[in-house]
């Protein structure tokens, strides 16, 4: 036997196995940060004043992921083209805003959280594969919704919310049925990714079952429908080429859609919608954008900075002074950015959102990119994209599916090969 081969493979075995431990601890790093990060849990299995340490680990757990990734090679190489700046420079931009809010400590931790998650964006799409972050987040939110059907059965008082709005409704062990029904859809469609990508029958039907029950019984209708939309959009995707390339523009008719909303608000000032004898308020959600648009000539250029437009006591004590109730929250993640980042911060945003499809689209016209890799992108970001109409999950530093549309708008910034080639891992599955 040759001795240059052995005393290679003595050298590289090591290496080999540093990186693939360090590959099973980011996994794990994933699966734990699901878990802490997806929503604020019921306080009677964490007590509030304790929330901060689900975002404490949830942040532990991207540094863990950010330092095992240096033990790992790069299986993506993004390009710095045109569209990784513009995405890097709006959250770059919505990080440094703190800088013009009052610089509380709630603003200072959301910021570098958000620095932090970014970095861990690109680390972790970078580092690892798509299905294996695919499976791991799976893994956490199948945690997440087994927990929450048990705890509905066994212990109602604490999975069952008994509020006179929500009398009856599944909340599982979070504090809001709607954090479990956009978990349950988050699950679903995962777990039809992992159906076409092979996992088998029975643990496919277990989890979309299981999924799917918490979503109706939590009443999240909105979101049971969208992640079907997003699950058949995955389908057809792999079908037909022609579909793919027109679901790669949705997000781009969305952010046009968002837009005409808030013009709507900001010319007429109506704090609902009316559409000939009807008014819409999507259950008073519309009174928060009205009002938080009505601030937008305020700070029109940077806005009010990440965290700065609700902690400041004139504008929360006014909502809550003439609605008898005010959230910290705006549902919905196109104002939220306006009002945060203002116009400048929103074009770029904008921007980054039109520069991705445009690049799906090169992408799928190059044959550059996995086809099942690029169907789950699509329905993701659809996913993302949909649900910010009446949630807020842009800017959301911690949350994992926040941080992983991030990773999914990186994973797109990759070169496209000057000539049509066809590898065969495009072929059609």
């Amino acid at each position: 036997m040759d001795g240059r081969a052995i005393d290679s493979s003595v050298w590289q075995a090591p290496g080999v196995g540093a990186e693939n431990f360090a590959k099973t601890v980011i996994g794990w790093s994933i699966t734990i940060n699901v878990i802490m990060s997806m929503g604020t849990f019921h306080a009677a299995l964490l007590p509030t004043e304790l929330t901060l340490v689900q975002q404490a680990v949830a942040l532990l757990m991207w540094g863990v992921l950010i330092y095992a990734s240096l033990f790992i090679r790069p299986c993506l190489r993004l390009a710095l083209n045109l569209d990784a700046l513009v995405i890097v420079a709006f959250y770059a931009f919505a990080t440094v805003s703190v800088l013009w809010t009052n610089l509380g400590v709630a603003a200072l931790m959301k910021a570098a959280a958000l620095a932090i998650t970014t970095l861990g964006a690109f680390c972790m799409i970078t580092r690892v594969d798509i299905d294996d972050i695919v499976t791991s987040a799976t893994r956490g939110l199948l945690v997440l919704i087994a927990a929450s059907a048990l705890c509905a059965v066994i212990l109602p008082d604490i999975g069952i919310d008994q509020t006179w709005m929500h009398k009856g409704q599944w909340q599982g062990v979070f504090e809001s049925k709607q954090t479990l029904g956009f978990a349950g859809a988050y699950l679903m469609f995962f777990a039809c990714y992992r159906k076409i990508a092979g996992q088998g029958w029975l643990p496919f039907l277990v989890t979309f079952v299981l999924a799917s029950t918490c979503v109706m019984l939590s009443e999240s209708r909105g979101a049971g429908a969208l992640s079907l939309v997003a699950c058949a959009l995955l389908l057809t995707s792999l079908w037909s080429v022609r579909c793919m390339q027109v679901y790669a523009i949705l997000p781009c008719v969305m952010c046009v859609a968002a837009a005409l909303l808030i013009l709507y608000f900001y010319t007429t000032g109506y704090d609902s919608i009316h559409a000939f004898d009807t008014t819409i308020d999507f259950t008073e959600r519309t009174f928060i954008w009205q009002y938080a648009i009505s601030h937008f000539d305020d700070a029109p250029l940077f806005g009010f900075g990440i965290n700065g437009f609700w902690t400041n006591p004139a504008i929360y004590d006014y909502f809550n002074q003439n609605h008898g109730w005010v959230l910290d929250n705006y549902h919905n993640g196109y104002i939220a950015i306006l009002v945060e980042t203002g116009f400048l911060g929103y074009f770029l945003f904008t921007a980054s959102v039109f520069l991705f499809s445009y690049k799906v689209l090169c992408l799928i016209a190059g044959r550059a990119i996995d086809r099942l890799h690029c169907a789950l992108i699509i329905g993701f970001v659809f996913l993302n994209c949909q649900t910010n109409f009446t949630e807020t999950v842009f800017l959301r530093s911690t949350m994992f599916t926040s941080v992983l549309l991030i990773a999914f708008f990186l994973a797109i910034c990759r070169p496209v090969p000057s000539s049509r080639v066809e590898p065969r891992e495009l072929e059609q599955p």
